[in-house]
Order: C-alpha cells, then sequence, then structure tokens
C-alpha cells in the first residue's frame, strides 16, 4: 500500500511541538489522514488511473476554511518543521453544521459525481456512527512512518484529553477499525473501553468499534 509518505531520516523526541495545523500543511497531512482510515477513503471517493483521488480531495478539502477536513480541524506534531503526526478533534454538537461545510467541499472537487460520494458516504455512516454528544471526538490520528514508536499517537490523545477536560466534556471518544487490533490495544491501554461494535455492511470496508473514555 503506497501512502505517498515521503520517509526521512528517524526522527528523536527532542524538538516535538504540538501546534495547530496550517492550509500549507496540505500535501503532508492529506496522506497522513488517508492512512487513518484508506479502506473508507478509498471506497467513498474512489480512485483514478495515475493518481489516488481520495488523497487529492483531502489537499483540496484540508485548505478551506471549515468542513471535516479542513485545517481549523487539526493539529499537529512538528519535528524540525516537518509534520510526522497529525489528529482531528470535533465536537458532536457542532457535527451538522461541519457536515454541510464538507458537503460544499465534495461539491466543489467532484461537481456532478457527489451523488455517487453521497450514496457511498452514506454505507460509511452505518460503520461510523456520531458519538455521544458530551465527547470530545478523536480522530484521523495518525503518525508518519520515521516517527512511529515514539509515543506520539499517545502523546496527542493526552493533548485532546487536556482540552476536553479544560472545555468541560465528559471525556474523549474515538472509532477504531475491527482489523486494527494494535490501535485498539493502544487506545485500552490509555483508558478507552468499547461501547458498541458496528459491522460493515460491504467487503471493501472494515467494521468498526465504537470506544469511549469517560474521565
Amino acid at each position: 500500500m503506497n501512502l505517498a509518505l515521503t520517509m526521512g531520516p528517524k526522527v528523536v523526541k527532542q524538538d516535538l511541538v504540538i501546534e495547530a495545523a496550517r492550509p500549507t500543511d496540505a500535501a503532508a497531512i492529506a496522506p497522513l489522514i488517508y492512512s487513518s482510515g484508506h479502506q473508507a477513503f478509498d471506497y467513498v471517493f474512489g480512485q483514478r488511473r495515475g493518481g489516488n483521488r481520495a488523497q487529492a480531495y483531502l489537499q483540496h478539502a484540508f485548505v478551506r476554511n471549515s468542513g471535516q477536513f479542513s485545517h481549523r480541524n487539526h493539529l499537529t506534531i512538528r519535528y524540525q518543521g516537518r509534520v510526522v503526526a497529525s489528529m482531528f478533534n470535533y465536537d458532536n454538537r457542532g457535527l451538522g453544521r461541519m457536515h454541510w461545510a464538507t458537503v460544499m467541499s465534495v461539491l466543489s472537487y467532484f461537481h456532478w459525481h457527489i451523488l455517487g460520494v453521497a450514496k457511498r458516504s452514506g454505507i460509511i455512516d452505518q460503520v461510523i456512527k456520531p458519538a455521544a454528544e458530551d465527547m470530545l471526538v478523536v480522530a484521523h490520528l495518525a503518525v508518519a512512518p520515521e516517527a512511529q514508536g515514539l509515543g506520539l499517537g499517545s502523546r496527542l490523545i493526552s493533548h485532546a484529553e487536556n482540552i476536553a477536560r479544560e472545555h468541560g466534556y465528559a471525556g474523549l471518544a474515538l472509532d477504531v477499525a475491527m482489523d486494527n487490533p494494535s490501535a485498539q490495544r493502544l487506545y485500552e491501554r490509555l483508558g478507552f473501553c468499547v461501547r458498541a461494535e458496528h459491522p460493515s455492511p460491504i467487503g471493501e470496508v472494515p467494521g468498526h468499534r465504537y470506544m469511549e473514555w469517560r474521565f
């Protein structure tokens, strides 16, 4: 599987900085977002000859000021100025407003193909359902290959915990693919528990488990 991630020198823990994403991070973060759920992205947005249409759309959506894939909703970890990890947080109570912004970004990229995208997205909605309204949702968490094994995923979750506590959320919520047991074990070590399972109605996309960490 080609995630289009450029392998850099091995990252060390010093000089790692968590900060908000920027529009100029699109080329670096789109492959990370894609790697967090490539089966679903490929199913919804499809493939094209000579390139990855899902990643191309994610770059397009990332530079916009609103929507699920906007830079405004993502955090990064940087090493010497280079993005090595990213994460998306959102409040489920604002999901409707964010949904329409996402629809507009899809329309601006796919034009009349939006009907097919919407139909396939509806299937994914059966697998990844909205979280409880009192939870801060964590999604799109991914670490570049050269930075894996340094605990950056845990560091981002810890940062999300601080945000959730500061703003009065009851905890954190996320979805994990059933075919990714190592990620589920990580989340369980951090305090998350499986609350629901949502099998997939299609073979192209794995089922998901909904997990919560209530403080």
